[in-house]
């Protein structure tokens, strides 16, 4: 007797949670605001987002920095796209971790070592609310060192 099955569903396009983290944007900002990383540095979620998410949309292409905004619904995507102090009229603009972490940094008025805490906390927050093919692509725009920091451990 045959069974019927449903098809697999594509993996790749459901974003894989380690948690259930909401998909709106005050539940984010909570999530960023409630780790050691940002109370320590006394850095509002807000502004550690936008800092991360500026940084980031300058090192991406034009099409990508899309991508990734309208894959972050619920508010959180447009904090993205509400850049206006890093980026400049160029896309895709080569910087490695340190230059990285260096504008996060200057964003924040915080030292450098501690801007590496910060993106951590922030990419940990954005990759666990996107695709798997989205955090594999923007992984693949970014240096090796930092496409390794915004990748899911394995």
């Amino acid at each position: 007797m045959a069974q019927h099955t449903e098809p697999p569903r594509d993996v790749s396009k459901v974003p894989v949670k380690e948690r259930d983290e909401s998909l709106e944007l005050q539940p984010f900002l909570d999530e960023l605001q409630n780790s050691q990383e940002l109370r320590v540095n006394n850095v509002e979620a807000r502004q550690a987002a936008e800092a991360v998410f500026c940084t980031l949309a300058r090192r991406l292409s034009d099409g990508e920095d899309v991508k990734l905004m309208r894959a972050l619904p619920g508010g959180i995507g447009e904090l993205l796209g509400a850049c206006t102090i890093h980026r400049g009229p160029s896309h895709a603009r080569r910087m490695d971790r340190v230059e990285f972490m260096g504008d996060v940094a200057d964003h924040l008025h915080i030292p450098a070592d501690q801007a590496f805490r910060i993106t951590t906390v922030v990419f940990t927050a954005i990759r666990d609310r996107i695709p798997e093919d989205e955090v594999a692509a923007v992984a693949s725009q970014l240096p090796a060192d930092l496409a390794d920091l915004f990748r899911r451990p394995v």
